[in-house]
């Protein structure tokens, strides 16, 4: 899934109640991840300090709070970029005000191959999607005029009945 001008797959990280922080097209759950368990529990940690860091009207409760946040947030992105390679760039998006995301890149060859791996089979399967998608975008006798619905998971077409 790389961009069209070369970059590496985007795998982006945030809080977001999704039980992860890690987003690849969607959310990633951490058992399909093949990330060492102490940095999922260090993932975990941080989002739940998150949590923790807002009010009920979910604004931070100090500015403090949201600079550690953001810290955290870049040192852990680092790690999680660290154990899948240079394969890939991991994209952290703080919800501190005024703090831009920030890439991050690990080293030729991630200090972790499962991960690198779980990551290429969740490549894979986006990819297979996206053509899914892209071939239904054809109505089957070639006429794009009539409407019709694509089944996510197996590719069938259903066509109104007339």
């Amino acid at each position: 899934m790389n961009d069209s001008d070369g970059q590496p797959p985007m795998v982006r990280m945030f809080p977001d109640y999704a039980d992860t922080v890690l987003w690849f097209g969607e959310p990633v759950p951490y058992d399909e991840s093949g990330l060492t368990e102490g940095l999922v529990r260090e993932l975990e940690d941080w989002e739940q300090s998150y949590y923790d860091s807002l009010t009920p009207d979910e604004d931070w409760k100090s500015a403090e709070l949201a600079r550690q946040f953001t810290a955290e947030g870049n040192r852990l992105a680092q790690r999680v970029a660290d154990e899948l390679g240079d394969g890939y760039e991991v994209q952290f998006s703080s919800y501190e005000p005024g703090v831009p995301p920030h890439r991050f890149r690990g080293a030729r060859s991630g200090l972790n191959p499962r991960a690198a791996a779980a990551f290429g089979e969740l490549e894979a399967a986006l990819i297979a999607e996206q053509q899914r998608s892209d071939n239904a975008a054809i109505a089957p006798d070639g006429d794009n005029s009539e409407w019709f619905a694509v089944g996510p998971l197996t590719g069938a077409i259903f066509k109104p009945h007339r």
